[in-house]
């Protein structure tokens, strides 16, 4: 999104562009919305703790100091899944989030001001879902992606071992993954909101390497 003031309107135009930049992160305040499934979680993904993203307010690409939620973009292209392209709405409307209720392109002070405050993480999304949140937990220590950078480091060096540990790790996410789906009938739209995107896409994508997983 481009939060830069535009003093020649007052109210929205209906242009579509902050909803073409992709979903919004969420924040408490949309955790009622959850709760009442009005935006299922499948519809969600996550953008884990360490991660590269850009801010939106600032620019420039940051390394994440605590995760967000966002809406997911659609398959096709980087608007969001709720943009309707036929008559430029939103077919969640009633129900949009925190931050499109507060959305003004033509004065940026206000979504500026609440972009990075409370924003909802998986624990409290998952309150009541202890055995997801443990799961989540247990995949965050498992595929910490401070480690990584670690492990990535010293993988340059030349360090073997730290490689290997690096495979493990692909392996890791991608079979837990797996059980999830099949033993615990978790829909695989899901996946992306429990655990962040897959592991091996991050590494090859934020640490310009790529690791093969083993066939075992």
């Amino acid at each position: 999104m481009d939060f830069s003031n535009n003093q020649n309107f007052s109210e929205c135009q209906r242009c579509g562009t902050c909803c073409k930049k992709g979903g919004p992160a969420l924040h408490y305040e949309d955790q009622e919305i959850l709760d009442a499934g009005s935006i299922p979680l499948a519809s969600l993904y996550t953008i884990r703790k360490g991660e590269l993203a850009r801010n939106n307010v600032t620019g420039g690409l940051i390394s994440l100091p605590v995760e967000i939620i966002k809406i997911k973009s659609r398959p096709d292209d980087s608007a969001c899944m709720y943009y309707n392209d036929a008559d430029a709405s939103c077919e969640i409307y009633e129900n949009r989030p925190f931050e499109c209720r507060n959305m003004e392109c033509w004065n940026s002070d206000k979504i500026a001001a609440l972009y990075d405050q409370n924003r909802l993480i998986r624990s409290l999304v998952l309150e009541k879902a202890d055995w997801l949140k443990d799961l989540v937990s247990t995949h965050e220590s498992e595929c910490d992606l401070d480690q990584i950078q670690t492990l990535v480091n010293k993988r340059e060096a030349g360090d073997a071992e730290a490689a290997s540990v690096l495979t493990e790790m692909i392996n890791y996410d991608f079979h837990l993954r797996s059980i999830v789906t099949e033993k615990g009938k978790i829909a695989p739209e899901m996946l992306d909101f429990l655990f962040g995107r897959p592991l091996n896409e991050i590494i090859t994508r934020q640490f310009k390497i790529k690791i093969e997983k083993s066939k075992s």
